[in-house]
């Protein structure tokens, strides 16, 4: 009785360490985008904790043509190659990390010059590319700054935080001249630092990248709008 109860103990402790595996790992899909003129090559990450590493394709201001699967940590690592050890096996360096908080994602590579940790090459920016995360006909502003804006926007007025800011129908604006102005405040005073108009067609939803003045000193944001055109899609009819 006593090498029964042995046996059932040691069965049911197995079936509940696999039960427990899977819940451990998160299984997600992502593409990438580069903003600007960042160094993509030889950037690597792992798909799953057994498997080799894998090089991403990025393309140039545009998101990627290949969706990468990844199964793994929630914290989604990526890595270039930092040398063989004495063993004559490829090490490798973290250059970018983030949490992985949705099942499709899209992610932002940016320059990270002010990082705390330095030893990190990228900002990554993961936003849900899914039809719920995005849906048509709507714009997201990405902040890749520091700082929040006051913005005028379809005559709204709004604070848009450092990172993702929550999807804003343009459906009653479509084919018209839009405002966008973004200003820094404090209690006495404000300085505009983006004014613009831009025009949305139907059948497309949008990502406007934030990012900081090129030049050091100045006070102008740099704005680019990602469009991305998904009307034939049938994953956003009837969302």
């Amino acid at each position: 009785m006593t090498r029964t109860l042995v046996i059932l103990s040691l069965f049911l402790s197995a079936v509940s360490a696999l039960a427990q595996e899977p819940s451990s790992l998160i299984r997600a899909e992502f593409r990438v985008f580069p903003v600007l003129n960042i160094n993509t090559t030889g950037v690597l990450y792992r798909p799953a904790p057994d498997q080799q590493m894998v090089e991403i394709e990025f393309r140039p201001r545009a998101r990627s043509f290949e969706t990468y699967a990844y199964s793994g940590p929630p914290k989604l690592n990526f890595y270039r190659e930092d040398g063989l050890n004495e063993d004559n096996e490829m090490q490798y360096r973290v250059v970018g990390q983030l949490d992985v908080d949705t099942r499709e994602s899209l992610i932002f590579f940016a320059e990270n010059p002010n990082s705390a940790d330095e030893s990190l090459e990228f900002a990554l920016l993961g936003v849900d590319d899914s039809p719920r995360g995005l849906p048509v006909n709507h714009v997201s502003f990405l902040n890749f700054t520091r700082i929040p804006f006051a913005c005028r926007f379809m005559d709204q007025n709004m604070m848009l935080q450092p990172g993702e800011n929550e999807p804003i129908s343009v459906e009653q604006k479509l084919e018209e001249d839009v405002l966008i102005g973004l200003a820094i405040t404090n209690e006495v005073s404000h300085r505009v630092v983006l004014k613009s108009r831009w025009k949305f067609h139907p059948g497309n939803r949008h990502h406007i990248l934030l990012l900081p003045p090129q030049r050091e000193g100045s006070f102008r944001i740099r704005a680019y709008r990602i469009t991305e055109f998904v009307g034939d899609n049938a994953r956003f009819v009837g969302q």
